[in-house]
This record gives C-alpha cells, structure tokens and sequence, in this order.
C-alpha cells in the first residue's frame, strides 16, 4: 500500500501541473490592438510691459570738504547718510519706481543691469558714483490678478569732496521678465 502511496503521488503532481497549464493556456486570448487619444496644450502669456513710475532722485546737497556717502531707502525713500560731512538740504529725495504688467498671477523678476553708475553733470565732465541699488522687496514677485508688480528702487550715492555744483544726471537700466 505504501508503495502505491508513493506512486499516486507524482501522478498526482503531474496531472495537477498538466491541469493549470491547460486553465492557463485556456484563460489567454490573442492580444489585440488598443488606441487611445491624448490632448495637446500651451499656455501663450503676454509680454511683460515695464512703466517707469518716477526716476531716482537723491534730492539737493551742500558739498564737504571729505567725501560722503548717502543711502537712499527704496521703501520709504529717506536718505541716510553713511559718512563725510556734506549736507542733504532737501530736494525731495524719491526712490525710482517701475510697474510691471503682464499676465496675472505669474511671477516676475527684476534686474538692474549694473551695479554702478557715474553720473555727469550737466555742462561738464565732473561725476558722482551711484551703486548699492536696492529693491524695496524681494527681486521676484508675483502679478497681482489684475496683472500688476509695482518695484522700487534705493541705491547709494557718494558726493564727492568740494564737488562741483551743479545738475548730475544719468541712466541706469532695468529689466523685468517672466520666470
């Protein structure tokens, strides 16, 4: 009896193995061909348009006999005067001021292409440094909903020692584009 115990059981094992091989080669069916559709999108944004609100302006000054150094707070556009001993006498100082518009809630950065300028006076060759500008936030910023940012900008300047008075002009560039 043992030995057709033992003999039952590979014949056992065999059928059973035959048995799934034939359920699993029954359950497949030939594979056929799927299509599906997929969408095709963009998002097109309007330029970035830059507004210059006011220019910078650092007010009126009596020259020292040592060079001074005044800095300008973008926020508030109150002049600081960091050293020397020329005297700020008013003038309505006024931090620059761009707005930016574009397309709402998208962010924005700015930029200004130097980190220095001289400015020339007018009918002469005489100069002063502007340099330190600062922002009156964070560089990058989102539009508003009504798709807006408004910037402005602080920077230090530096008189120098008996400068020569007169009107002193010049340019600084600024650039604001989408991230």
């Amino acid at each position: 009896m043992r030995d057709q115990k033992r003999a039952f059981k590979p014949v056992l094992a065999r059928g059973a193995f035959m048995l799934s091989a034939l359920v699993c080669i029954g359950l497949t069916q030939p594979v056929r061909a799927q299509s599906a559709s997929g969408n095709a999108t963009v998002a097109v944004n309007q330029g970035v348009n830059m507004v210059k609100n006011s220019d910078l302006h650092f007010g009126d000054f009596i020259a020292g006999t040592i060079r001074s150094v005044f800095r300008m707070n973008p926020t508030t556009s109150a002049l600081n005067q960091r050293n020397g001993n020329a005297i700020s006498i008013g003038g309505a100082p006024t931090a620059a001021s761009f707005t930016a518009s574009g397309t709402p809630l998208t962010s924005v950065r700015i930029t200004v292409a130097e980190n220095r300028i001289d400015i020339v006076r007018d009918g002469g060759s005489e100069t002063m440094r502007v340099n330190r500008f600062r922002f009156d936030g964070p560089r990058n910023r989102p539009l508003d909903a009504s798709g807006e940012a408004t910037y402005q900008i602080g920077g230090q300047l530096r008189v120098g020692a008996n400068q020569v008075g007169g009107t002193y002009r010049g340019t600084f560039n600024v650039t604001i584009d989408y991230q």
